[in-house]
């Protein structure tokens, strides 16, 4: 047996619907440098505009991506077409692409005013996220686990630390780890 996932005809039928609206959208071809690997193919100076050559082309979207148009398709469906704020962030998506579309989406605290039905799409982007570090997400996650916040489901954060020959922050000379951030002296650890 595979790990091959079952897609259903009718997300997949929608999935390309929207690469082709992301493709084809008269913007910056550059916004979608998260979302195609090496854009620049498609950016080079011709005749031919960039957005018809990923339309003819047709290049796959990252992992990260895809996941995130797939989530938007679950969580919305036909909508996404129709008119009220499934076509408005389909349409922020486009413009922005899937990927800043969804670091976008995790900026929005727990408070935020949000429809309950977008706050599952919203947990959806960050386990996204958690599946693809390399989708450029990782730096802003290792920079607030840096400062002691939590970085995921069920994790303790990581924290930068520094060599330092002397004295640790009690003052004692057995350690040579010191944390950057006198604040965080909880998460210390010897070496």
């Amino acid at each position: 047996m595979t790990d091959t996932a079952v897609i259903d005809p009718a997300e997949d039928a929608l999935y390309e619907r929207i690469r082709i609206l992301l493709f084809s959208a008269d913007l910056p071809a550059q916004r979608l440098e998260s979302d195609i690997d090496d854009i620049g193919r498609f950016t080079a100076p011709d005749v031919r505009s960039s957005q018809l050559r990923l339309v003819e082309v047709m290049p796959p979207l990252t992992p990260a991506a895809e996941a995130i148009v797939r989530a938007m398709i679950r969580a919305y469906g036909t909508e996404l077409f129709g008119r009220g704020s499934a076509n408005s962030a389909l349409r922020a998506m486009i413009k922005a692409g899937p990927v800043r579309f969804g670091q976008t989406a995790l900026t929005l605290g727990p408070d935020a005013p949000l429809p309950e039905r977008v706050r599952p799409l919203v947990a959806e982007i960050n386990r996204i996220f958690e599946r693809y570090p390399e989708s450029g997400f990782s730096h802003a996650r290792y920079s607030l686990s840096a400062i002691g916040l939590p970085v995921g489901r069920d994790r303790l954060p990581q924290v930068h630390r520094s060599v330092h020959r002397g004295r640790n922050l009690e003052g004692s000379r057995d350690s040579r780890v010191v944390l950057n951030n006198p604040e965080l002296r909880v998460f210390r650890s010897n070496i």
